[in-house]
């Protein structure tokens, strides 16, 4: 093989290498939900890894026009949850330099299943518009000076009851 054959390959190489790096670029943030309204499109992901309880966990929204695709600049919002206890937590969206998206932050109060969702509106002149539920498991706040990695704190399964067997009579 000569040298301008083995030169050609490797440009072939690097060339196939950066497509296929390229391919990944435009990837969703990790743990993001899309969200669709009426008239939006939403994407929703929490910026703080892993979410814990009593700690502020900072949420990054999207928000688009769902007919033109274009992003929604100065418009108004709120993202909130509640759980099973019927806690609530809830925070206004803030705009960020970034066109069409906000940016918010809430504190939980226990670990476990909280029920999440966005409300949104172009200006003061139009209605919220509600997104779809879905769940965020909020992991167990971290205890001080413990490094271990906190477990989720769902209630546990009830024990299987033991297998019966016959008793004994005697006569």
């Amino acid at each position: 093989m000569t040298a301008l054959a083995r030169a050609g390959r490797a440009m072939v190489g690097v060339a196939a290498g950066l497509l296929l790096a390229g391919c990944d670029a435009g990837a969703p943030p990790r743990n993001e939900l899309r969200l669709r309204t009426e008239d939006f499109t939403i994407r929703v992901s929490p910026e703080t890894r892993p979410t814990r309880a009593l700690e502020p966990i900072y949420w990054r929204v999207v928000v688009h026009d769902t007919k033109t695709g274009l992003p929604i600049a100065g418009g108004q919002g709120r993202i909130f949850g509640t759980n099973r206890d019927r806690k609530t937590v809830a925070n206004g969206l803030e705009a960020t330099a970034e066109l069409g998206t906000y940016r918010s932050n809430l504190m939980f109060v226990t670990a476990g299943m909280w029920a999440m969702a966005i409300q949104f509106r172009r200006d003061s002149t139009q209605t919220l518009q509600k997104s779809p539920d879905w769940t965020q498991d909020i992991l167990s706040a971290d205890e001080p000076g413990d490094f271990t990695t906190p477990q989720s704190t769902r209630p546990a399964e009830p024990p299987a009851s033991p297998p019966a067997t016959p008793s004994k009579t005697h006569p």
